[in-house]
């Protein structure tokens, strides 16, 4: 142990050492008498004591007290003397002294020493364990992870700032209060209550939960609970880790939805080809019925039937194509012609209480583009703008060629100088809350009610139109409405106008015979009577089998074979082999209610097939020119 004493009476210092040696043999003092004496020796190391006279010829008690509490404040400081009054021992002890011991009381001193090393031991044990704690809450606090400890009663006594990251409120805000507090709501209420019950049953607990950050939006994370015990086994606290799972739960949102879409794909493939086999008779005998139609009001109503038909189609050529992705690759573009489609969807489908408006010019440059993918931003940007008028308004698209300058691009976030064709959706709707608007561009974000909306519609607007090299204005306000403009790179090229001129009239046949092939009845009648009345000789067969035997027989004579491909016992592809190889230059036309994912040449069938197709329903133009072209490839 080593002591200061601060004494200038050597016999005072000779008893006081005789003293302390008597209780600590071992004891190291050093004397001094100044004050330049005493900063000297707390320059060379640390004491374990400072004992100090009150009264000194040249320094004063007091001020050996300032230069203690100066150099050394954790050091206890014993004040001995003999004329100290109560006054001045009591500012002493408040000035910092440790204690105070009159000279004719010297037995005293032993005692306030033992107990000054006593809690100066003590305080730096405090100390340590205050060090190891902060260093322990520094090294929770950089973890990923939250980290949250509560009393038994579920009050928060520990919130790191992993916790604060993920759910947004800071230590401050949470210290005291519950859990329930934090998630009032009712579904959040039942996913903690349960494992709460799960916690008292096992001691632990583990799973995921959907709970909200202080801002609202929707979190999911991983929380794996205990009970904490004491060293004799009795329950002391709630220990609770968390991760923050968002994202890795926005990716698998994201493949069962690509799952769930492939499955739908492979059901609208079905269910198109059925459609198309219903609507094909329709379309191919309004034209033949219009021949004899003698009154405006049946040639209306058979008007009315095509275009009906026509839109089925369309309709189902816009499911197989968001179902499939029909038209995967990026093409020149004339968007007029796609925005005016919208705008009959827009117009066909939206509530009465929607104003629609429209501004397409009719020189807008062109732009290359996956037609189906700018058909599916548009169609989330309408549908977004009327699930924002619930009581009604008005929605504008309109379309504009912009030259964007340096400064101009500068405050559009992403935005680039250069030549762009402008397509605006806008509607005078609610506005998108500041608090949303931050994160409007994530994944499963969304303001509508549940089982309204995915939240992914805008997040798959933004990546379309990322994928081609543009980007997105957004203007919004609360109360009045939102405004997106879509910033489309512009294209060199030119897209060719239909001429407008009248399609060509349709030649009649020579008497060719033909074999058309066709499970359907309605469809084989139809087409038959349709290539009868244009001067061809025609056989039919309802399937496969009949096919075969009918064109031996008449292998020599028969031109062309009009078959389906969808047959029971034998399908087209099989057929049009079979046929063949009777007679190799037979030519065939393939026609069929369902595409190939590519919508081009041949249907989706493992079999390979070389001949011409046609993609159900189809107009008899269009079969009648069909067959006239490939009889003439036959005479040449």
């Amino acid at each position: 142990m080593k002591v200061l004493h601060v004494e200038d009476n050597v016999h005072d210092a000779e008893l006081i050492h005789q003293l302390v040696l008597a209780e600590w043999p071992h004891c190291d003092i050093k004397v001094v008498t100044t004050e330049q004496g005493l900063r000297s020796e707390l320059a060379n190391g640390p004491v374990d004591v400072i004992l100090s006279d009150f009264s000194l010829p040249t320094f004063s008690g007091m001020g050996a007290l300032n230069v203690s509490r100066e150099l050394t404040p954790q050091t206890p400081f014993i004040f001995i003397s003999g004329t100290i009054g109560e006054d001045r021992a009591i500012a002493a002890v408040k000035s910092g002294a440790r204690d105070y011991v009159l000279k004719d009381r010297m037995k005293r001193l032993v005692l306030s020493m033992q107990d000054a090393l006593r809690e100066s031991q003590e305080q730096k044990e405090r100390q340590r364990v205050e060090g190891v704690v902060r260093q322990q809450s520094d090294i929770l606090n950089r973890a990923r992870e939250g980290i949250v400890i509560g009393d038994l009663e579920g009050r928060i006594i520990y919130w790191n700032t992993g916790a604060e990251r993920i759910f947004g409120w800071t230590t401050i805000e949470v210290m005291g209060r519950t859990v329930a507090e934090l998630w009032s709501d009712p579904e959040e209420s039942l996913q903690l209550r349960e494992s709460d019950d799960a916690l008292r049953a096992k001691g632990e607990w583990q799973g995921e939960i959907r709970l909200r950050r202080k801002v609202g939006n929707p979190l999911y994370v991983e929380m794996r609970r205990s009970v904490v015990f004491d060293s004799e086994g009795r329950p002391t606290a709630q220990l609770s880790l968390v991760s923050d799972i968002s994202e890795r739960k926005s990716l698998e949102e994201q493949m069962h939805r690509a799952q769930r879409l492939e499955n739908i794909g492979l059901l609208a493939s079905g269910i198109a080809h059925d459609l198309n086999n219903m609507l094909a008779p329709m379309l191919l005998a309004v034209p033949m019925l219009r021949v004899s139609a003698v009154d405006d009001t049946s040639r209306r109503l058979l008007a009315t039937m095509e275009y009906s038909a026509e839109r089925g189609a369309a309709l189902v050529r816009q499911i197989l194509g968001f179902a499939k992705g029909v038209g995967g690759e990026a093409q020149l573009l004339q968007v007029r012609h796609l925005l005016r489609e919208t705008a009959k969807f827009v117009t066909g489908t939206f509530p009465s209480n929607v104003m629609f408006e429209d501004d397409l010019p009719t020189d807008l440059w062109t732009v290359k583009v996956n037609p189906t993918q700018l058909n599916q931003v548009l169609l989330n940007l309408c549908v977004n703008a009327r699930d924002a008028m619930p009581n009604g308004g008005t929605l504008r698209l309109r379309a504009e060629n912009c030259v964007l300058s340096e400064p101009a691009a500068m405050i559009i976030e992403g935005g680039r100088p250069g030549s762009f064709l402008v397509i605006e959706v806008s509607d005078t709707g609610t506005g998108i809350p500041p608090e949303v608007l931050e994160h409007m561009w994530e994944p499963f974000v969304t303001t509508k009610a549940a089982g309204k909306g995915t939240g992914l519609g805008l997040s798959t607007v933004r990546g379309i139109i990322r994928n081609h090299q543009g980007f997105i204005e957004l203007k919004t306000e609360l109360g009045h409405g939102t405004s997106f403009r879509i910033y489309l790179p512009a294209a060199e090229g030119k897209v060719e106008e239909p001429s407008g001129l009248a399609p060509a009239p349709v030649p009649n046949g020579h008497g060719e015979h033909i074999l058309v092939v066709d499970d359907e009845e309605p469809i084989r009648d139809v087409i038959s009577a349709i290539l009868g009345q244009h001067g061809y000789r025609v056989t039919t067969a309802a399937d496969g089998a009949e096919a075969t035997a009918c064109f031996a027989k008449h292998a020599s004579d028969i031109e062309l074979v009009v078959l389906d491909h969808h047959m029971p016992n034998l399908s087209g592809s099989v057929l049009a082999k079979v046929l063949r190889h009777i007679n190799p230059n037979v030519r065939t036309l393939m026609v069929s209610g369902l595409a190939s994912a590519a919508g081009s040449r041949a249907p989706m069938y493992s079999e390979q097939y070389e001949g011409a197709f046609l993609l159900k329903p189809f107009k008899p133009e269009v079969l009648l020119r069909k067959v006239q072209e490939l009889l003439a490839q036959k005479k040449k």
